[in-house]
């Protein structure tokens, strides 16, 4: 398979999480200014890094079509990516901070996990940027692979953690999460 071909596959998983997620949203009983400040993290993330990894997906098919050098396109690439990872993870670490003096359980091994794939993913970017890498389009397709997957992991916390079913129960059932609101789930 294409590395092109591989982002194209990886744009349209993207473009299904956040269809996939706006389905939950529209489907639920609770709309979402009744939703835990935790789902709305995990919700917001989830269509922020499904667009980001389509964006990334798109970004150098479409440049290649201009004629401009492979290389130089994945490392322009790779630069794109490396900047938008550190700026993402400065957000998402703002966002996560507020919850937490809030009050709100976040479980530190995901924050940790999440940061450490940004990390890994922001420093093999900037270091393809400057041709550190011979295969500068494997390395660009791994990264985006990783956004890939903190976007699924945040897909499958978004699922697991008794979102959906606190979004679909009725306001009058209590959550197991509203009993344990110092663990995240």
């Amino acid at each position: 398979m294409q590395t092109t071909q591989a982002l194209a596959v990886l744009a349209q998983v993207s473009v299904a999480f956040a269809g996939f997620s706006a389905i939950v949203t529209a489907f639920g009983k609770r709309t979402p200014d009744q939703w835990r400040p935790l789902d709305r993290l995990r919700f917001r993330f989830m269509i922020e890094f499904s667009l980001f990894t389509l964006s990334l997906s798109l970004a150098p098919p479409f440049v290649l079509a201009f004629g401009i050098a492979e290389a130089a396109v994945w490392r322009s690439c790779s630069a794109l990516l490396a900047l938008g990872s550190l700026f993402y993870m400065v957000l998402s670490a703002h966002r996560v901070r507020r919850l937490m003096v809030g009050g709100v359980g976040v479980s530190r091994g995901f924050v940790a996990l999440n940061f450490a794939v940004g990390s890994a993913i922001a420093l093999s970017s900037l270091l393809n940027a400057f041709g550190w890498f011979a295969q500068t389009a494997a390395v660009y397709l791994a990264d985006v692979g990783g956004c890939f997957f903190v976007c699924a992991e945040m897909f499958s916390r978004l699922l697991l953690s008794g979102s959906p079913a606190h979004l679909l129960s009725s306001p009058s059932e209590p959550d197991e999460a509203d009993a344990h609101p110092a663990t995240d789930r």
